[in-house]
Parts: structure tokens; C-alpha cells; sequence
């Protein structure tokens, strides 16, 4: 199929170049056609290098051929599936590789290995021009409801696999692209599968059982739910062994000022490198997860690109003196892969193999190139393949501007100053050892897609006979300046035996070697903890060299250590326990009836509304305080692609946007105050989310007094006496009686403590699409929770008084809601709206994973103090708690929140009949915090059972001990703001939890097994609660319910 410049939407007005399939010149650089030309002729082009050939892109979507003449380099996989062909499926969310709510399967031939092979792919950092000979398939290809759903999809909808449904198509191509490669997987391979996917609401046991069906060794609870589906054998599914394709010609694609060369010999590579000096190298080009694609950070320096994936030199795996080497063309995964097919003659194959298998995740590792990881790690990038390498002895190989003259150089001296900048590597060379141990260890937030804080590989040789080190490798990667071995820990290992003395010269001399070179990593330190995390990371390689003497003295039978002390934290089980439906009559185990829908990515979300749109990005201040001065968009208007950029001065109406008339606007104005960083300045607009993202950063707002005065914590806050006026104070309990009973009490116990704030976290981010209707008024597509809400702001700021019927607000589904979807989504509403009324067009803003995080306000942080009585045996007789709440830097929920935290303080619990709470709220310039899922009731949880712990560590005691001797009854059950709570049973339900989870026993088991283990523990804990399920200010509502007099079908 040739896609032709005259095609328009039909519902596209003539002459109107807002879709995305508009014709040259018409959209500027947005569209993934420059130009478009219905004859597949090649055409010469100017470039960067001079006059060369502009090719086709040929590439296989769904099962139909496309051939796209003069693609832009700078547009993804994704982009051109959801802008261009309208195939939403494969969802835009963090633009990271971070969620794989993205994910397609994408099949080429592997020319090292010769064979088909088919890999999960985040199309949101895929190239499309990558995509050159490739077979791709997006979920709306794997099946539909219309067509016949896969038996994937059966499994996850019959399965309740989905809640909100906007992870489900990533689910559902994660788990096609597992038997395409493998037929039928194993249990443990379902399970390591998801380590790229994230949901955020429906958990992942049902996601898990359901690939497991497919599994050769599925458990009997899978086996038995693969019985309630047709019979499907996964083997089938497996890509056949299909002779290889053509070899594919060296290309040329450019567009919009970037050119792409995709040649197909290393000669052809140097030549280009040594004429194109700035050009940029790529592979998999998942940087641009870190740090936006290459060559656009680096500010239109790099016009050229060079692509090495269909290099022959380049791609290969081999065995050569004794080493396992690899071509700069594979990828991390394909360095598992050969590692561990060589079991037999690497002694350590599993554990280097597991190493890099922590790197990012399984479809990231499947793209991104062993050679571009190393480059960025000389660049700064926290890498966790060099450290792994390192200890190794793996050498490097790359030319500069000769492909004949290749230079190997050892990994440790890779570095700058002895690798040329302009180098191109080109081998990866892998010793292949039968004897030594190796272990690699990191330390991060997750196991996953996350940075370490510090990581490390050792590697060394034992003699057997003396027990003695005869060779070794300690290679630390994130603590000093880039990855580096530690020659003083090497020197204090060889030669000598593996004891107490050893360890502690080891750990010596590696704080020796690297201490002057620590390197502090900004990004842990905040306001409240300014030292971040260095003196953890400092003790971590201590922690790390301590683990490896552990595993090394068993191993060798030097010392005896039990086997649950050793080495990393063993993987739990992959699953434990049951989880069974309990029908009941109405309440039958049925799948959603979307469910379908949403493994087919046919269900559409706000921003897979197929309107011809315009497309917005924010300009977010980036300070906390300070007076705008002015706002300079000439910058950003003269990029080619922009419509136009919207400001304050475009709003007809109120610029207010919040719960408090005026107390925040719609953007800031010139002369106006910035209360926070992330509050919104303007929004560009453009004809591609690219275009507007780009030119955002091109719009000059000019701050006076930036960051001057900002109150950024909540102490900062209590000391400036700054308050939000209609929240400051809330108050439950009498505090004369409670000061007099706290007197009266037998022991009196004060304590505080700090309770952190949490993002929502919605795997679809805020998103709108702002449709112009008719008498000036307008259609709002809103991912929101509160729709008339947002209809009465947005109507306010389009100037509507009166006329609020004319702005519909419809929301299709959210992709997860959580709280901030109340409120926080109607500033990015009423931007759309805005600037949808100013240009007559529908305008679509999405905000990506940074900006949500910036700009969208968390869950309320707190500063508590309190002060409790109580006997010896536990009986409290007293509370008084003070709160200071972090509402940010307007009033929003916090109000309703406040009197949440407060009602969720006193629990289950009696208190001796005296309680008293008073809640502060606070105004800090911070992102104004908002509803998140459970309202205030986590934070009440939380400081209600601090209080409960203190007093049992206070006395000695268990905290189940002082819960259940405070616990309120059926009797006793009042609140203290006197409401009685006839349907109390949390006493009943408690003992049965106990009972039911065999407490006492596994309480006296793990007090036994942590007086055996000395460096690991286990814990238990009961916890009773209550939760206030009805918000009476903000009930009575209505529906209206249509039974269709045709067929009886209902509509709610």
C-alpha cells in the first residue's frame, strides 16, 4: 500500500491540514511524510553529506506490505502508528520504554544465529526508519472481537487480566511475542516476561496464570483454567523456519533536516563516519528512554544518523582464541543468549547471564546494543553492563578512519583519552574461562528499570588445595568516576586465604582506591534529606565484598554458612496460595464486558479519539516562586509545524482553573506570580505531538525573583505560619478533657513522626481532546473521575456564563484514575479548550511521565506529633495528635482530605474515651497535592498505628498486644466525634484473620528463624482498621436507567 498526499480524513473540512496525513508543506515538519509521492521512484535529496538517494521504506504491518516513501527519521514506531494509520492499540504513556503499554511484536532475521526471531518491542523508542524489512504486529493484528479474538486475549478477558484496561494490549503483546520466540514457554519464563510491563491497578497474578496456560510445566490451577478455554497448542504459534529474506540495500531517508544511512557494510560506515563528523550512531536508539533521542539533545547538532543494524561486519556471534566475540550490531539480550548457550565452556555462563539480564528490561535488552551502552557510559551513564564486563577481562575492538585498521583495546582502558572520540566499536571479545566465581551485585529502587545505587562484579580463582587466591577481579561500577577496577582490593585478595583479615584489607584498600573519586549522585537529595543517599552508597561495595567471602568460604569449605545467609535474596516462588471467585447468586465469575475490547486495543481512551486534531505540549515554570516578566514565543512561532502558542492573553473567560475561584490560573500572565515549579505558562501548538514538544522548549519566559521565598517544606511552612485560608485548621475531640486525662495517665509517651507523599501513578496520563462545536461551544474528551466538575470550570474560563450546555464533557473510560483525575486534570482541560476556541480546530494535549510528575500534585505528605498515655499492661487512656498537612500551593481536596486524615486517626481503637486531633493545613510552593486513592486514610493508618508500635516498644510488648487490648467493641464502638457505629465487627474479624492466617504459629516460627539468622529477618503484623465509606457532603446523585422497548436491552 502506498499511502497518497491527497488523502484527507472524511471528515476533514476541504482544504483543512490538520490531518496527520496532510500533504507537503501543509504541516511542516510534523507528519511522517514530508512528502508523500505515489510513484515509488527513488529521489535525489540534499543532505549534510551532499546530493544522495532517498529511498522507500518497505516494511510488513499486520500481514499487508507498506512501502513509505521519504520517512522522517525522527519519527517512532508508535508515532506512526497512532498519528498516521490510526491504530491506537499500542497506547502513548511514559515515552520511556518504562510501562510497555507500547509494546508490538516485531520479527526479523537474525543473521548471526540464521533464524527468524520475533521480540517484543516499546514502538515508543523504536525508529520507524529501523523498521526497514521488518514484519510488525500490533495488537489489533494478533485479533479482534469482529474476527475472533487469540487465545492470549480469551485467557486475559476470561481471566479478569484488566481493570482499567490501558496496560492490556502491551499484556497481550508481551505474552504473543513469548510463544512467537519460544512456542510453548516454560512457568518461569511467563513469569520473567512481565519485568518490562507495568499495571498499575489489576495486579499480576491473574496476567501471569493466564500466560501460564500456555506454559509446558503450568501448575494444576493454571491447567485448570486453560480448561475453560478452547484447547489451543502454543507450539503452533512459534515462527516457522522460513528461509532467510533479500539482503536489504543500503538506504538513505531524510526529512525535516535529519538524515538517516542505513548502510550495509563496515567500509561504507567509516566513509560516513569520517565525512559526517557529528553524525550520530545508533542501534536500538533506547537512550532516547534517558535521554530523549541522541540527535535531538544534542540541539539539532546531529543531522545525521547512522543505523548499524544491517552492518554484516557487525553482526555475528563467534568463537575465536579461546573467546566468545560479538559484533557491535547484536543486542544485550543476544550477549545473554551466547553467554549462556557456552555453559560448557564458561564456567560462570549463569551468573554473567543473569547479570546483564538485570539491565532495563527484556524489551529493551532486545533492541538497544551492547556498544552504545559502553559509549554513554563514558559519557556518565550509570551502566550496568561494564561493571559486568569488566570483571570479565572483556576486551573492546573499533576502528576510526580506516575499517582495515581495527585497534582491541581491554575494557578497564576503555575510556577517554585512550578510545578516540570518533571510535566505531566493533567487537565485543569475551574470554571463555573453565573455572573461577563470579558474582555480580547491585543495589537500586527496583530490580528493574531502575539505576543502581552502587553495583559491582567480582571474579575470582581459588586454589583448591591451599585455599588460597591465585587471581582476581573487583570491579565497581556507580561510586567513583565511571566503572573501574580496584588494583588495591585485587592486590589484598591474591596470595592470600579467604578470612576475616582478607575481607577486612580488601574493603580497606577499595575505599583507598576509590573514596577520592566518590562520586555523589544528586538526584537523591532533597530539601528534607540533603545528603541524599552517599553514606548508604558508601557502605554498599562493604556490603557487597562481605556477600562474595560468604559465598566464596562455603563454596571452598572454608566455613560453614547456611545456606538462607548466603548471596543475593533468593527469588520467591513465582506464585503461593490460591486465589479462587466465590459465586454467588447475581455475583457470577464472568469477565467484564469490555474485556475483549481491551485485549484487541479496540477500546478507545481520550487520546485515541480519531479526530483530526492539532496537538499540544506545555511550558511548565521551572521555579517555585518569582513575577513573570514577559513571555517570548516569537522563537517557537517560526518553527515550521507550529500554529501557534497560547497564553494567558488568549483565555476568553475567567483565568481560573481551581477550586477557589481565582486562586489559580489557567496559565500564568505576564505580571503574574508563580506559585510552584510545573504551573502552566502556555501551550504550543502544533501539527504533531514532536513539533510541539520541540518548539516548547524554544518558548523564553523571563522570571523575576525566580525561587525567591519559596517554602518547600513543611517545617519551612509551619515557621512562615503559611496556610491555606479555607483549610486551616481541623479539629475532632475535646482538648480540655484530653489534656486533663493525659495528666492523669499512669506513663505519658510524645513522639512525631514525617509521612511522605505519593504520585497517583494512572498508567494513562492526563489527556484531553477539545473538539469546537457549533454557537461557540465546544466537546471535551477528558480522561477524568469528575466530569461536571470539569464542565463547570472549562465553561467558566471560555467565558460560557450561562451558556454551560453548550460544552459537553465526555469521558470514554479512564486508564486508571486514582484521585487525581478529579481535579487535576481540568488545567490541562481548560488548556485544550483554549486554545481549541482560539484557532476554531480540535487540539489534543497528552502529557508524557515527566510532565505528569511535575506538574500533577501527590498525595498529602504530613508532620505529626503526638502525645499518648497509657497503663502497663498497654490500656491507652489518653491521645492527643497534631498534624501539619502539605496541601501544596492551593487549596484543591485538601479540606475534605484533611477531615479524612482526621476521622482516620482514632481507627478501631477506644483511646480510654479521650481523643483529640487538630490538622494544620499548610501552604507550601509546591504542585497543589490532590485525592489519591484512599483520601487521607493511608496517612491516618499510618500515624495510628506509629502510635500503637511506640507504646508496645515502649512496654515491651508486641503491637498486636496493645491493638487488641485497645481494640473497640460491638458495646464501645463511638467515635470520637460521638457517631455510633452500629454495623462495628472489626474485634470478630480480627481474631478470625488471626485465626484463619495461623498467626500465633507463624509468629513463633519467624521469632525462631531470626534468632538462627543473623543478617536476615522476617516480621508479621495484624493490623485492624475502619475506613468512612460515604462522603455525605458530596452524595445524592442520580441515574438514569434506558430499557429499550425494541429488545430489552438496558442503558445506564
Amino acid at each position: 500500500r502506498v499511502l497518497d498526499p491527497s488523502f484527507r480524513f472524511p471528515s476533514a473540512a476541504p482544504g483543512a491540514t490538520s490531518s496527520p496525513l496532510a500533504g507537503p508543506g501543509a504541516m511542516g515538519n510534523s507528519p511522517c511524510f514530508q512528502g508523500v509521492t505515489p510513484a515509488l521512484k527513488d529521489a535525489e535529496v540534499p543532505t549534510a553529506g551532499g546530493t544522495t538517494i532517498d529511498h522507500v521504506l518497505t516494511i510488513t504491518l499486520n500481514g499487508e506490505k507498506l512501502e513509505i516513501a521519504r520517512p522522517d527519521p525522527r519519527v517512532t514506531l508508535l508515532e506512526y502508528l497512532r498519528d498516521t494509520l490510526l491504530l491506537t492499540g499500542a497506547k502513548r504513556s511514559c515515552l520511556q520504554g518504562g510501562c510497555g503499554a507500547c509494546l508490538v511484536v516485531v520479527q526479523r532475521y537474525d543473521w548471526a544465529n540464521h533464524k527468524w526471531v520475533a521480540k517484543s518491542v516499546n514502538s515508543c523508542l523504536k525508529p520507524l526508519v529501523s523498521c526497514d524489512g521488518m514484519t510488525i504486529t500490533t495488537v489489533e493484528g494478533v485479533g479482534t472481537e469482529r474476527k475472533g479474538c487469540h487465545a492470549i486475549q480469551e485467557r486475559i478477558a476470561g481471566n479478569h487480566g484488566m481493570q482499567c484496561g490501558f496496560c492490556t494490549p502491551g499484556m497481550v503483546m508481551n505474552a504473543y511475542a513469548l510463544l512467537k520466540d519460544n512456542g510453548k514457554p516454560t512457568a518461569q519464563q511467563c513469569m520473567e516476561s512481565f519485568d518490562g510491563n507495568i499495571c498499575r491497578c489489576t495486579g499480576y497474578r491473574n496476567l501471569v496464570n493466564a500466560s501460564e496456560t500456555f506454559a509446558t510445566d503450568a501448575s494444576p490451577a493454571c491447567q485448570e483454567l486453560a480448561s475453560k478455554f478452547p484447547a489451543f497448542d502454543a507450539d503452533s504459534e512459534k515462527l516457522p523456519n522460513m528461509p532467510p529474506p533479500s539482503r536489504l540495500i543500503s538506504k538513505v531517508f531524510s526529512s525535516g533536516g535529519v538524515t538517516w544511512y542505513a548502510p550495509t557494510t563496515l567500509s561504507e560506515v567509516v566513509a560516513l563516519r569520517t565525512k559526517l563528523k557529528r553524525a550520530a550512531i545508533i542501534l536500538g536508539d533506547t537512550a532516547k528512554g534517558i535521554r530523549q533521542a541522541a540527535y535531538e539533545t544534542f540541539g539539532g547538532k546531529a543531522a545525521d544518523v547512522i543505523y548499524l543494524g544491517n552492518v554484516d561486519e557487525l553482526n555475528f556471534v563467534d568463537e575465536k582464541h579461546g573467546m566468545l566475540v560479538l559484533g557491535s550490531g547484536m543486542r544485550i539480550d543476544d550477549i545473554c543468549r551466547a553467554v549462556r548457550a557456552r555453559a560448557d565452556k564458561l564456567a560462570y555462563a549463569e551468573d554473567l547471564a543473569v547479570a546483564l539480564s538485570w539491565i532495563a528490561q527484556r524489551h529493551i535488552r532486545s533492541e538497544a546494543g551492547w556498544a552504545g551502552n559502553l559509549m554513554i557510559t563514558r559519557t556518565g551513564f550509570p551502566s550496568d553492563l561494564h561493571p559486568a564486563l569488566l570483571a570479565t577481562d572483556a576486551t573492546i575492538s573499533y576502528v576510526t578512519d580506516d575499517a582495515a585498521n581495527e585497534k582491541e583495546v581491554a575494557i578497564a582502558d576503555f575510556k577517554q583519552g585512550v578510545v578516540p572520540a570518533n571510535a566505531l566499536l566493533t567487537k565485543l571479545s569475551i574470554p571463555l574461562r573453565n573455572s573461577g566465581t563470579y558474582r555480580y551485585y547491585r543495589v537500586a529502587q527496583r530490580k528493574w528499570l531502575a539505576h543502581a545505587f552502587v553495583n559491582a562484579a567480582f571474579r575470582v580463582d581459588v586454589d583448591p588445595e591451599t585455599k588460597t587466591v591465585t587471581d582476581a577481579r573487583i570491579a565497581v561500577g556507580v561510586y567513583a568516576y565511571g566503572p573501574k577496577r580496584s588494583p588495591g582490593a585485587e592486590a589484598a585478595l591474591v596470595g592470600h586465604e579467604l578470612s576475616s583479615h582478607t575481607l577486612q584489607r580488601t574493603i580497606t584498600a577499595l575505599h583507598k582506591d576509590f573514596d577520592d573519586e566518590f562520586t555523589s549522585e544528586p538526584q537523591y537529595k532533597t530539601i528534607d534529606n540533603p545528603k541524599g543517599k552517599d553514606e548508604y552508597r558508601k557502605s554498599l561495595p562493604d556490603s557487597f565484598l562481605f556477600k562474595f567471602f560468604q559465598e566464596l568460604q562455603a563454596l571452598h569449605n572454608i566455613k560453614e554458612w547456611k545456606p538462607t545467609e548466603l548471596g543475593m535474596m533468593k527469588p520467591l516462588p513465582l506464585k503461593r496460595g490460591t486465589l479462587k471467585f466465590e459465586e454467588l447468586p447475581g455475583r457470577e465469575d464472568k469477565a467484564q464486558l469490555s474485556a475483549k475490547g481491551l485485549t484487541s486495543g479496540k477500546v478507545r481512551y481520550t487520546d485515541d479519539t480519531q479526530v483530526p486534531s492539532l496537538y499540544g505540549y506545555l511550558v511548565l515554570s521551572t521555579c517555585a516562586t518569582g513575577k513573570v516578566t514577559k513571555i517570548d514565543t516569537s522563537a517557537a512561532l517560526a518553527i515550521d509545524g507550529v500554529k501557534d502558542v497560547v497564553t494567558a492573553a488568549d483565555i476568553p473567560g475567567n483565568n481560573s482553573c481551581g477550586f477557589v475561584p481565582g486562586e489559580e490560573t489557567l496559565f500564568v500572565p505576564e505580571g503574574g506570580d508563580i506559585m510552584c515549579m510545573g504551573q502552566q505558562i502556555a501551550l504550543v501548538v502544533a501539527t504533531s505531538y514532536r513539533v510541539a514538544k520541540k518548539a516548547a522548549a524554544f518558548v523564553k519566559v523571563d522570571v523575576q525573583g525566580a525561587n525567591s521565598g519559596a517554602i518547600l517544606t513543611i517545617d519551612d511552612a509551619i515557621k512562615a505560619d503559611s496556610k491555606l485560608g479555607g483549610a486551616a485548621l481541623t479539629s475532632i475531640g475535646n482538648k480540655e478533657e484530653v489534656k486533663a486525662a493525659l495528666a492523669r495517665s499512669d506513663q505519658v509517651l510524645e513522639g512525631s513522626t514525617y509521612i511522605i507523599g505519593q504520585h497517583g501513578f494512572p498508567m494513562e496520563k492526563q489527556s484531553v481532546c477539545a473538539i469546537p462545536e457549533e454557537r461557540s461551544g465546544m466537546t471535551l474528551y477528558s480522561s477524568t473521575q469528575a466530569p461536571d466538575f470539569c464542565r463547570a470550570v472549562v465553561a467558566g474560563i471560555l467565558g460560557l456564563h450561562g451558556k454551560g450546555s453548550l460544552l459537553a464533557v465526555k469521558c470514554t473510560r479512564a486508564g486508571g484514575g486514582f484521585g487525581p483525575k478529579n481535579s487535576r486534570n481540568v488545567p490541562v482541560a481548560g488548556a485544550a479548550a483554549v486554545a481549541a476556541h482560539k484557532l476554531d480546530q480540535s487540539v489534543k494535549i497528552a502529557l508524557e511521565a515527566t510532565q505528569e510528575h511535575l506538574t500533577i500534585g501527590h498525595r498529602h505528605s504530613f508532620k505529626v506529633q503526638y502525645k499518648v498515655g497509657y497503663k502497663s499492661d498497654g490500656s491507652i487512656q489518653a491521645c492527643k495528635v497534631e498534624a501539619w498537612g502539605n496541601g501544596g500551593c492551593t487549596h484543591d481536596f485538601s479540606g475534605f482530605l484533611f477531615l479524612e486524615y482526621a476521622e482516620a486517626v482514632p481507627s478501631v481503637y477506644g483511646w480510654g474515651g479521650n481523643f483529640c486531633i487538630d490538622v494544620h493545613g499548610m501552604k507550601l510552593n509546591l504542585p497543589t497535592n490532590t485525592a489519591v486513592r484512599s483520601f487521607g486514610n493511608p496517612q491516618g493508618m499510618f500515624t495510628t498505628e506509629t502510635i500503637i508500635e511506640d507504646v508496645a516498644s515502649a512496654l515491651g510488648k508486641t503491637a498486636e498486644e496493645i491493638r487488641e487490648r485497645n481494640l473497640l467493641t460491638k458495646s464501645t464502638a463511638v467515635t470520637p466525634w460521638k457517631q455510633t457505629m452500629d454495623f462495628f465487627n472489626a474485634d470478630m474479624l480480627y481474631q478470625k484473620v488471626k485465626a484463619d492466617a495461623r498467626f500465633a504459629a507463624r509468629a513463633a516460627e519467624i521469632e525462631a528463624f531470626n534468632r538462627e539468622n543473623r543478617w536476615r529477618k522476617r516480621g508479621i503484623s495484624a493490623v485492624p482498621l475502619c475506613y468512612g465509606h460515604c462522603y455525605v457532603y458530596a452524595a445524592g446523585t442520580g441515574a438514569l436507567i434506558n430499557i429499550h422497548g425494541s429488545d430489552g436491552s438496558v442503558t445506564v
